[in-house]
Formats: structure tokens, C-alpha cells, sequence
């Protein structure tokens, strides 16, 4: 690759993990537009050490999606069943109550893991572009 073409694709690679590092500011927005970049710039970078942190990038984006919409399903199933269980009468509500406050608990849990997956892969990723490695 050439010099010029190198840096212009460093270039296009520190914006797209910028995008993705205020995401969550943006309610995800900035990394929709990061993810259609990552996709139209990873042909450009084929051969580079840039493939693998676009790479990087379209994985890191899939797979936020895929577990932001499975906990937005189960969240909604696991609130539904709280009031559920709240509007049903005594006796039978009290161990509801329980399983459907610990399905909400696991979902935050999984979120809170996937959160700090989400920035570790970004920095190394974002530091290593910066040091002019692959990911």
C-alpha cells in the first residue's frame, strides 16, 4: 500500500473507532454509520494490517446488536412477567416475583459483561491503529 493510501486509510479507521467510542452517547447512531464505513472501506483495505481492524470493528458491531435486541426481548418478557405475577393473587405470586426480578438481574449482568467486552475491544483496537498494527 502505498504511503498516502496508508494514511488516508489510518485515517478512515481512528474516525470509524471515534464513532464507535461515543456510540453509546449517541444512542447507537454513530456506530450504524461506523458499520456502513467499516463495510465500504474493507475492500480498500484488503492485503493491509487495516483488514483486520475493520474486521474487528463489523464483529464489535454485530455483536452489541445481537445482544442489545436479546436482552431488550428477554427485559420485556421479564417485566411482563413481574406485572403479571403482581396482578395475580396471593400465593402464587411471591416465587414469580422472584424468578422474573433474577431474569431482569441476569440481563443487567450480561449487559454490564458485554459493555466492558465492547470498550476492550475498541481500545486495543483503537491503540493498536494508533502503534500501526493489525488487530
Amino acid at each position: 500500500m502505498r504511503d498516502i493510501a496508508a494514511g488516508e486509510e489510518r485515517n478512515w479507521v481512528l474516525a470509524v473507532y471515534g464513532l464507535f467510542l461515543i456510540a453509546p452517547a449517541s444512542s447507537g447512531v454513530t456506530a450504524l454509520i461506523g458499520v456502513v464505513l467499516a463495510h465500504l472501506r474493507l475492500d480498500d483495505a484488503r492485503g493491509s494490517f487495516y483488514e483486520s481492524h475493520y474486521r474487528n470493528l463489523i464483529l464489535v458491531f454485530w455483536v452489541w446488536l445481537a445482544v442489545a435486541l436479546s436482552a431488550a426481548a428477554f427485559a420485556f418478557a421479564g417485566l411482563a412477567g413481574l406485572v403479571l405475577s403482581l396482578l395475580q393473587g396471593w400465593p402464587h405470586h411471591g416465587l414469580s416475583i422472584y424468578h422474573n426480578t433474577a431474569m431482569l438481574g441476569a440481563v443487567f449482568l450480561g449487559l454490564v459483561i458485554t459493555c466492558f467486552w465492547y470498550y476492550w475491544r475498541l481500545l486495543r483496537g483503537l491503540i493498536r491503529a494508533l502503534d500501526d498494527k493489525p488487530y
